[in-house]
């Protein structure tokens, strides 16, 4: 057959997709290159908002329409919480929810059953190799899904990790990222082993390599996982993404959130002291229903105050089943205007923190290149355009510019 996958949200769902595709080739099936020339099309869904819902929709009518012919199977978090909407969309589809996607390879060709946690060989088309290690959150975030859709939880044996991870640095990848629902709870099955020591194996191996976390929850970030990091020296990526959500206590309070302002503080405070440098990145919410104008202020007051290095604004979506979807929702305009103030916000401290770098030496990772330059990752997450090098290339070099929240820099 030839097998078309479409994914739509989180790096977790990026590697379970990638998993299943290089699954798929290993039974004898290739990939297509549209879903219009496909035999069968799969659909990795998302539902952390209303818009992935919709867009998951809209593709599986599409695809439906452009191409009768083809079987298509829909997973992820939407066929996990609502097949129904999936089949009323798209009546012939087969849907498979989130405990049984590993299994679609086998479900759908007949072949014996293999499940080895989404484990991967390489990662097409890119430069870095995502590595998933945990699955699943039983938070109760009151405006989350997450916990309804993933609340397995489960972690990848030690040992099969770091065996998955030395193939991939074999293979020339030379920045790992590795991925979970909640990186932080990692726990090995077989040893009990925590990520602070699943991290010191991977930076035992040979090979030049780094590794870096997708994100990580304030409270699972501690001193012993740190200096673990820390000893890794060049190893580790400064790299933080600490989700924050709100950057006022009454509202953390309301959604649930098991931390509060001085808290979040204190770990950034804490990574410093350990990675003076680091990308501090958050993810933050507009318009959560409970959230006054003052409150607002205070958040917004909050982020500046904590000199993050960045934000990833959402725009407050209520989704059914969560305890934030019986609140009275803010007018859309009072949304739209948060949201433009978080956004404006997050270009303010992009390009801050991109000022703070100028005549640095970093070490970057050429991600692409076009017409004679190269689009390369810093280990704290800022991009630096550098001249022409080889794709997947770990390099040092120095910033000379810095604009908009992205610099420039020149081949050392």
């Amino acid at each position: 057959m030839k097998v078309y996958f479409k994914t739509v949200g989180c790096r977790v769902n990026q590697v379970e997709s990638e998993s299943l595709r290089a699954r798929f080739a290993a039974l004898g099936h290739c990939a297509a290159a549209t879903p219009e020339e496909a035999d069968l099309v799969v659909v990795n869904t998302c539902s952390v908002t209303a818009r992935a819902d919709r867009d998951c929709l809209a593709f599986l009518k599409k695809t439906a329409a452009a191409n009768p012919a083809a079987a298509i199977a829909v997973t992820g978090c939407l066929a996990t919480l609502e097949p129904k909407k999936i089949l009323a969309a798209v009546p012939k589809a087969s849907v498979f929810t989130n405990a049984d996607k590993e299994k679609i390879p086998s479900l759908v060709c007949g072949a014996p059953p293999k499940e080895d946690f989404f484990s991967v060989e390489g990662f097409k088309g890119r430069a870095r190799a995502f590595v998933k290690v945990q699955e699943g959150c039983d938070l109760k975030c009151s405006y989350c899904l997450v916990n309804l859709a993933r609340n397995k939880m489960s972690s990848k044996p030690l040992k099969s990790a770091v065996s998955e991870i030395e193939k991939l640095v074999s293979a020339g990848f030379a920045e790992i990222v590795l991925c979970g629902t909640r990186l932080g709870i990692y726990r090995c099955p077989e040893t009990g082993a925590d990520l602070a020591a699943l991290v010191s194996e991977l930076f035992a191996l040979p090979g030049s390599f780094r590794v870096r976390f997708s994100s990580i929850e304030p409270g699972e970030i501690n001193a012993p996982l740190l200096r673990a990091l820390a000893a890794a020296g060049g190893r580790f990526c400064d790299y933080f993404h600490i989700p924050l959500q709100s950057g006022s206590d009454a509202v953390l309070r309301a959604m649930g959130r098991n931390y509060d302002t001085t808290y979040y503080r204190g770990r950034l405070e804490e990574i410093r002291s350990f990675f003076p440098s680091a990308g501090l990145y958050a993810d933050i919410i507009a318009g959560y229903p409970s959230e006054t104008e003052k409150e607002f202020g205070e958040s917004l007051e909050f982020v500046r105050s904590c000199g993050l290095s960045g934000l990833h604004v959402f725009s407050f979506s209520a989704r059914p089943g969560t305890r934030a979807a019986a609140l009275k929702p803010l007018p859309p305009a009072t949304v739209k205007r948060r949201s433009a103030a978080l956004r404006a916000l997050d270009l303010e401290l992009r390009s801050a923190f991109a000022a703070s770098m100028l005549g640095r030496e970093l070490e970057v990772l050429s991600l692409s290149s076009k017409a004679g330059r190269s689009r390369a990752l810093a280990s704290n997450f800022l991009e630096v355009d550098i001249p022409a090098a080889p794709v997947g290339r770990l390099l040092r070099c120095r910033v000379t510019a810095a604009r908009g929240g992205a610099c420039s820099g020149e081949a050392l």
